[in-house]
């Protein structure tokens, strides 16, 4: 471990890993000053604006007229549009959201585990007034989302322990499940189902169907959920919508090259 760590210590660039930092920085901030940048940075005012000045020439990060502040630039933008344009999940879940959204007129997303978190890689927004969405690339607590527990129920045990150790389970809405025991509960639930309920755990009046998306090696990469307001997610609509979101989800699984394209529900039926 040592012997990695040092390695890693000898071949790091600074400076790149410096601007890295300042990149993130701008991420999670939206916009800081180059004073901020550089006392959250931790060095000296002539380094951050050396790197400010190269990542802004080069389209990373830009200045704004009216604060002076910095925040991210364009070019995040166009590599942001590449990677989702390239990434085969994405690809191959799109055909299968707009089907759902023509079908229910609500949100539809997709989503990946990142970081403790889920990670929105796609959204088509709902068609109604009061509705349910999130932004491509926002971030919402694996535990309490229904794309977090369609995705968690299929991880290994040892996995996740370690993300319920790390990121706990706080409460976000009185209907967030706080406590590990129930936690696995529910996971086994999906296990049994197929799909995953989000039930006014993350915004209140809102529920949340998801089933899991499985590639050529069984490994779980990721959910598709549809969500919206109570009143069009009664307790009688949730075995159509969850019918109809794990048969989409099956199919990106197939497009994935998962062998079973049958969903876990369907199997259940045969």
């Amino acid at each position: 471990m040592k012997e990695t760590e040092d390695k890693l210590e000898r071949y790091t660039i600074q400076s790149i890993d410096k601007a890295l930092d300042l990149i993130e920085l701008l991420a999670d901030r939206g916009s800081l000053s180059l004073i901020e940048l550089t006392e959250l940075l931790n060095q000296p005012k002539s380094s951050t604006y050396r790197i400010v000045l190269t990542l802004e020439n080069r389209g990373f990060i830009s200045r704004s007229d009216e604060d002076g502040k910095y925040c991210l630039g364009y070019k995040q933008l166009l590599i942001t549009k590449n990677l989702l344009e390239r990434n085969n999940i994405r690809t191959a879940a799109l055909p299968e959201m707009k089907k759902l959204s023509e079908l229910f007129g609500d949100t539809v997303n997709l989503g990946v585990l990142l970081e403790g978190e889920i990670m929105y890689l796609e959204i088509i927004e709902s068609i109604h007034a009061l509705r349910m969405t999130d932004s491509v690339g926002s971030k919402s607590p694996f535990h309490a989302t229904a794309m977090g527990k369609a995705i968690l129920a299929y991880l290994p045990e040892k996995l996740i322990e370690q993300l319920l150790t790390q990121f706990g389970l706080p409460a976000i809405t009185p209907q967030t499940i706080t406590s590990k025991e129930i936690f696995h509960q529910e996971l086994e639930k999906v296990r049994c189902c197929g799909y995953a309920i989000d039930d006014q755990e993350i915004v209140e009046g809102a529920r949340c169907v998801a089933s899991p998306i499985f590639g050529m090696f069984g490994h779980v990469y990721g959910a598709i959920s549809v969500s919206g307001p109570m009143h069009r997610y009664s307790d009688d609509k949730i075995p159509e919508l969850s019918r109809h979101v794990s048969t989409a989800a099956a199919s990106v699984s197939l497009k994935l090259g998962h062998e079973n394209s049958l969903s876990p529900s369907s199997r259940a039926e045969h």
